[in-house]
């Protein structure tokens, strides 16, 4: 059940979890972790992995006339998303479009994990999670270890609805609101960073300006040398940078521009 937080005097939001609501306050309001110079005034955004929005609450205060598509495909999170939404007095009236779908190459629908505690380590990959708590386990075996396992020890399984990123930027062409640029793909998404990627077609592709996301490599699968070859075979310059300190190694927040 959400409840409504005051993490600073004058920024609130409802959330499952005050510890997760407070840190991703703090790497996207604090850290701009996921800042991207040069967007133009009314730039368009999509929000992949919109988690309870504050991606987009934060995006809307420095561009008030962005477009924003944001995808939630987790329902309980997603409500949230939309509470917080409207909260801030934030509506598709105000250029955001919010759609509860997972995004991937195929349509179709996935099992996806819901960690109740951690609702924004909900993913597609729960493989991926254990993996993550061993490594804590290993770096902090007497305190974050216990609070890992207890944030990601209760997940449950529920059925999403995939669909491709395409499907939707081509539907929106339908209704007459053509899509000239993508100027920021921001994407965290737990592990499903190529299956979004997988899901733009050759000429939305070229759309897209700049991207954004953060990647794990936790289990050593090479992730992160992956998407730099995909993001440069598609004529990016990419930078890349740990999330912390502590997993130097392990998770990164990729930033690409084209050139």
């Amino acid at each position: 059940m959400a409840t409504l937080l005051q993490i600073t005097p004058t920024f609130s939001c409802y959330t499952a979890s005050e510890h997760e609501a407070k840190h991703i306050f703090k790497e996207i309001f604090l850290d701009n972790c996921y800042s991207t110079p040069n967007l133009p005034p009314s730039p368009f955004i999509i929000d992949a992995g919109a988690n309870i929005g504050l991606f987009t609450l934060h995006t809307k205060q420095a561009y008030p006339t962005a477009t924003i598509l944001a995808f939630e495909p987790a329902p309980l999170t997603y409500d949230v998303l939309r509470q917080n939404l409207a909260l801030h007095g934030l509506s598709e009236d105000a250029g955001i479009e919010t759609h509860k779908f997972g995004l991937g190459t195929e349509e179709g629908t996935a099992k996806f994990t819901y960690y109740p505690s951690a609702p924004g380590n909900s993913t597609l990959f729960p493989d991926q999670k254990e993996g993550l708590i061993e490594l804590v386990m290993q770096k902090f075996p007497e305190h974050g270890a216990k609070a890992m396992e207890k944030w990601l020890s209760n997940g449950t399984e529920v059925s999403i609805p995939i669909q491709r990123l395409s499907y939707f930027l081509r539907e929106r062409e339908q209704r007459g609101l053509k899509v000239e640029r993508i100027d920021l793909l921001k994407m965290d998404v737990e592990g499903a960073e190529f299956d979004v990627l997988g899901g733009l077609d050759e000429e939305h592709w070229a759309l897209v300006r700049n991207v954004v996301l953060e990647i794990s490599d936790v289990r050593n699968e090479g992730a992160l040398a992956r998407m730099r070859r995909l993001l440069e075979g598609r004529g990016f310059v990419v930078e890349s940078g740990a999330t912390h300190p502590d997993f130097s190694e392990e998770i990164f927040v990729v930033k690409a521009r084209r050139v």
